[in-house]
């Protein structure tokens, strides 16, 4: 029928009375933590979610089945312990996953449980959830929730690296790239350096990002996670717009400073040419292609082990697949 997937969260915005809905797209000054369980059904296509209705139907929608309130970091870090310990040794890894604009709350959590049921990751999951509106006409309002919730985001990033995991990766996503480099950037600043070692890989999806912006904060991060890899797309919709709305200011997700990004030490994988998966705007193509899922589970790509060049590539997955990426350092 499906697969119960346990999620920890952190998460800036504020409580609301209706536990049915725990937070909105209001903002909160403290942290929030939980431990929630989201049933994954197995009579779906890879990569897709299907909400739950009025009558949910555990055959193929999502779904949470159980949500405990943890009280503090310390509850939150004794919790992603006690999930590591049931691990195998050499595989206790942590993937923080941070959503982009326009996700709510509970959307979030079961985009993250639904990339690591597809992708095969046995990993424990950490979600943090800024106040996203959740509404398409909100991208202003998202846009100051992103600076606010700098500081919940490395104090969630912070937890991780004190825990057991012999790796933290931090995948984050559209908007959520912006709030990712800002709080990475901060941690920097700070000089904790040693919470920077511990990511491991660094992966940004549709980075919603200037690319002169990107620079800024490259060059503040160091040591710069290993590996770094962003997922661009020239055909992203949602990013041309938000180019658009800045007056034709080019977005790093839309993969036209490929060789730049590389003089940085970072990986690009272009998806372009991938066209399945159920957004329309190739905007979520990192978690929703089945072809992309199909050779992440296959271990044709992994963010752990990419290859150095093209040539490497196609001996690994053939010309015809390799053709789609264009992959380098």
């Amino acid at each position: 029928m499906g697969t119960s997937v346990s999620i920890l969260t952190v998460t800036s915005r504020a409580a609301e009375d209706d536990r049915s809905i725990p937070f909105a797209g209001g903002r909160s000054a403290s942290l929030s933590y939980a431990e929630i369980d989201v049933w994954v059904p197995e009579n779906r296509k890879p990569g897709s979610i299907k909400l739950p209705d009025e009558k949910p139907d555990p055959q193929t929608q999502f779904g949470i089945t159980g949500l405990t309130d943890l009280e503090s970091q310390a509850a939150v870090l004794n919790a992603l312990n006690r999930q590591l310990d049931r691990l195998p040794p050499d595989n206790r890894d942590i993937v923080v996953f941070v959503h982009g604009y326009n996700v709510s709350y509970v959307s979030g959590v079961y985009r993250h449980a639904q990339i690591l049921h597809d992708f095969g990751r046995n990993a424990v999951g950490l979600h943090y959830s800024w106040p996203s509106a959740a509404k398409t006409s909100a991208y202003l309002y998202d846009r100051d929730s992103v600076q606010f919730s700098r500081d919940g985001l490395a104090a969630t990033i912070e937890i991780a690296a004190r825990s057991k995991a012999k790796s933290v990766a931090v995948v984050a996503h559209s908007m959520g790239t912006l709030l990712t480099m800002e709080a990475l950037r901060q941690v920097a600043l700070t000089g904790k350096t040693s919470v920077l070692r511990r990511i491991s890989p660094l992966i940004l999806a549709a980075p919603d990002i200037d690319e002169r912006v990107f620079e800024s904060q490259i060059a503040k991060i160091r040591p710069l996670p290993e590996p770094f890899i962003i997922l661009a797309s020239k055909k992203d919709k949602a990013l041309k717009l938000s180019r658009d709305l800045r007056g034709g200011t080019p977005r790093v997700g839309q993969g036209n400073n490929i060789e730049d990004l590389q003089s940085l030490g970072i990986s690009v994988i272009d998806l372009t040419s991938i066209t399945d998966g159920q957004d329309g705007a190739s905007h979520a193509t990192f978690a929703n292609s089945p072809t992309l899922i199909s050779l992440m589970q296959s271990g044709a790509i992994s963010p752990n082990s990419l290859p150095e060049d093209e040539q490497a590539l196609s001996s690994r997955l053939g010309d015809r697949v390799a053709d789609m990426f264009f992959l380098g350092q």
